[in-house]
């Protein structure tokens, strides 16, 4: 995912069709690397960063806020490793939980940050302004195994993210009847942006309509793993799964076999990053738990008033290779450290 490159940058940070000032901020997520180094930044086809105050309307401005990921509570760097966070706090599941909760606070304030820049310039009424994350995160749960981090199980602590929208004249304190999906970000924002979606972008404009409140919602995760032996590496998959939800709970489809499941699964909880934190949280319920997880071919969460017949026909049986134009880049050294150092890379 790393060292993949899109055809060409997405219409909403193509300067040149609409005229505008584009500007993306990744500054708190890659520490150590230059801007041109930046995975994000090369998978659009950016070169530099710039900050909301070097913009002028209009503008098109992406935050990629490190947000609440481990190391929970301090700035990436501070440890040489998301391994060695953990360590340093294996035993102690409640300091790891108000560490993730103080990360939430965090990246609000970040947030809120920006947002203020936009008041103080009196751009806010003519701004959208979204602020999403792209996962939840386990914290050592025995509904989840004792698990800690975001790849695994698919589960509503995973799935379950802020959506909210701002500015651009929209009502305070408002809030959608019906679930919302990342998806509907491009779309929302391409049609404030320039009156219309183009016909290949998923998701549902909600700056023109609104979903319906019998809406159920797609969520998909496939979490694969290079691992690096001597002069050999492969790529193994870990996890795979496909959700569908709605406001009264929701099904999990697994994908692969049991056995590959269950192999896989333990290998990343008991060798890999967040590892130090699942075996100090871990007892025998949720050992069992973990267990179970990973045998099952099905899961399901709350009480869904439909069918899981019905959730199975409406998610794919099998992920593909998309057909879309894309290019692979070598990482640099810089980019592999850091993304070991981030638990991407083992």
């Amino acid at each position: 995912m790393f060292d993949d490159q899109l055809a060409a940058r997405p219409p909403l940070l193509d300067p040149t069709d609409q005229e505008i000032d584009v500007g993306f901020d990744a500054e708190t997520v890659w520490t150590k690397l230059e801007q041109s180094e930046k995975p994000p930044l090369q998978i659009h086809h950016l070169d530099t960063e710039s900050k909301l105050r070097e913009l002028e309307p209009p503008f098109v401005h992406v935050v990629h806020d490190v947000g609440p990921h481990a190391p929970y509570g301090f700035e990436n760097g501070v440890f040489e490793s998301t391994k060695e966070f953990f360590r340093e706090y294996e035993n102690r599941r409640p300091q790891l939980i108000d560490l993730y909760r103080q990360d939430c606070h965090n990246s609000v304030d970040r947030f809120m940050n920006v947002y203020n820049q936009l008041v103080e310039r009196d751009l806010l009424d003519e701004t959208l302004v979204a602020f999403t994350s792209d996962h939840g995160q386990c914290l050592g749960e025995r509904e989840n195994g004792g698990r800690f981090g975001h790849g695994h199980p698919m589960s509503p602590e995973n799935v379950e993210i802020p959506v909210v929208f701002m500015g651009a004249g929209l009502p305070r304190g408002e809030t959608y009847d019906t679930l919302l999906s990342g998806t509907d970000i491009a779309p929302t924002a391409l049609s404030a942006q320039r009156g219309t979606v183009p016909e290949d972008v998923d998701g549902t404009d909600i700056w023109r309509d609104t979903p319906t409140v019998e809406r159920r919602v797609r969520s998909d995760v496939w979490q694969n793993l290079e691992v690096t032996v001597g002069d050999h590496s492969a790529e193994i998959s870990v996890y795979a799964a496909c959700g569908l939800w709605n406001d009264s709970g929701g099904y999990v489809f697994h994908q692969k076999s049991r056995l590959q499941r269950l192999g896989a699964l333990f290998f990343d909880d008991l060798c890999r990053g967040y590892s130090p934190a699942w075996r100090g949280n871990l007892s025998p319920r949720k050992l069992s738990t973990f267990t179970r997880l990973a045998l099952s071919n099905r899961l399901k969460y709350g009480r869904p008033d439909f069918s899981d017949s019905l959730a199975f026909s409406e998610v794919p049986k099998d992920f593909e290779k998309g057909t879309h134009d894309f290019s692979d880049n070598a990482l640099s050294d810089a980019q592999v450290t850091q993304l070991r150092d981030l638990g991407y890379l083992q």
